[in-house]
């Protein structure tokens, strides 16, 4: 799964109902249901043993949970049960397949052993409940069944998933019919995101030393203390990201020089050092006066306004692009920028923030959809930079430095109108004193 998230919604009904995708084909969904029976003393029941156990996210160690299962004694034949966790914030990250993938689970019924099981977010076009459903494999009926299962995520969909997956061991029939069934659950302790989920910034002083902020992945937006990456960035006169930065380590950056030759700095995934050496890109970039990375590249504007895009060559190196195609004039109605994973906040003169966003299904010379105002009084800022996650298991932020020195955390959110990511209406202080840096990226 890439590390970027992507706003992208899930077009699909999903379903945790009696669909031929969680029975097992077109038999499963046209049978006739088998009624329970009214007398509790005939029906079957699950017991999850000893409760809900709590999964850490990020320990990397899944939990175990036993149900056991009563069956009524007029049930024979094969049997089968399932998991059905409904999800109550879906992610907009992926698809259902992928989220799906990102749970992982072994089951051993009667002592027999662990084998892995597969989850998945089904689909039927008449149900629209949103789960998670783990089909366990079909057994024969006895009186009492027992199921080891164990369970674990994917660090990315933490997010996404509410203090406690609340939901119900079933077990059915040859007919489909539910002869067992019981509450389950999973209680989610989060904790806290590893560091290739949280975000880093930095900050160049006037000495030309860069300095290095990495998030602790707080509720709260929190930095750690800044850590020197090194002197000599005073050599450049423009400084922008290439990729998103992460306090793991990874991520590009860019430096123009004043002779106008561009440099890459790779990301080393050292977090002491986050930078390789520099590569030289090439020569002749003083025509630009405004250079940013996105999620499909580079953007650059020139002297007279015009932007020009430079697509990534998709599966070559950081340092490949297409040749550059001009976007269109007028660019220069923006006093700052900064690229995003899914497009470009632009500022204006008058403050007022504009978001261009990606559209995939166009050329490289028309790459974004038209632009929507995020909202007005941006011109308090100096600075505005887009970072990943600064904070625990949300979505990415923009950074602002105000004339005073102080430093916003904006969390970013889905706008329909977008059809992106915009920072929220809600800032955070991250620090202040600021004004001792004279770029930040």
């Amino acid at each position: 799964m890439a590390r970027t998230r992507k706003t992208l919604i899930l077009a699909t009904a999903l379903v945790v109902g009696f669909a031929p995708a969680v029975l097992g084909g077109a038999a499963a969904s046209a049978a006739p249901a088998r009624a329970v029976a009214a007398d509790a003393a005939t029906a079957g029941t699950v017991v999850q043993v000893g409760g809900s156990p709590t999964f850490r996210v990020g320990s990397g160690t899944p939990v175990s949970s036993r149900f056991d299962v009563s069956l009524p004694a007029d049930v024979t034949g094969q049997v089968r049960a399932r998991l059905v966790l409904p999800l109550e914030n879906p992610p907009m990250d992926g698809t259902p397949e992928s989220v799906a993938r990102s749970v992982h689970s072994t089951v051993s019924v009667n002592g027999a052993p662990a084998v892995p099981v597969s989850w998945d977010v089904p689909t039927h076009p008449d149900i629209t409940e949103l789960a998670l459903v783990l089909d366990l494999p079909a057994v024969a009926a006895a009186g009492t069944l027992t199921y080891d299962v164990t369970f674990a995520v994917d660090d990315w969909i933490a997010p996404y998933l509410a203090p406690s997956l609340d939901g119900r061991f079933e077990v059915v029939d040859a007919s489909a019919a539910t002869v067992a069934s019981g509450a389950a659950g999973f209680v989610i302790d989060r904790g806290t995101p590893d560091r290739s989920e949280r975000g880093a910034f930095h900050a160049r002083d006037r000495n030309g030393v860069l300095w290095r902020y990495e998030s602790l992945g707080k509720d709260v937006p929190t930095l750690t203390g800044r850590t020197r990456v090194g002197g000599g960035w005073n050599t450049y006169s423009l400084i922008t990201r290439l990729t998103p930065t992460y306090a793991d380590g990874e991520g590009d950056v860019l430096g123009r020089d004043r002779a106008g030759v561009l440099w890459f700095h790779e990301g080393s995934g050292n977090p002491a050092a986050p930078f390789k050496p520099r590569v030289r890109l090439g020569a002749g970039w003083n025509i630009y006066t405004a250079i940013t990375g996105y999620g499909d590249g580079m953007l650059a504007r020139d002297t007279a306004g015009v932007l020009w895009n430079f697509r990534h060559r998709s599966g070559e190196p950081s340092t490949a692009f297409w040749p550059r195609e001009r976007v269109g004039a007028g660019w220069n109605i923006y006093t700052a920028w900064t690229g995003t994973p899914d497009g470009v906040l632009t500022r204006d003169a008058s403050g007022v923030l504009w978001k261009h966003t990606v559209d995939h299904g166009t050329t490289s010379a028309n790459p974004f959809r038209p632009r929507v105002r995020v909202g007005g009084g941006w011109n308090t800022y100096s600075a505005i930079t887009s970072t990943p996650d600064l904070g625990r298991w949300t979505e990415d932020d923009v950074v602002a430095r105000d004339r005073n020195g102080d430093v916003w955390a904006y969390d970013e959110t889905y706008s329909a109108a977008a059809e992106g990511a915009v920072p929220g209406p809600v800032r955070q202080r991250i620090g202040w004193g600021w004004n001792i840096y004279d770029a930040i990226v």
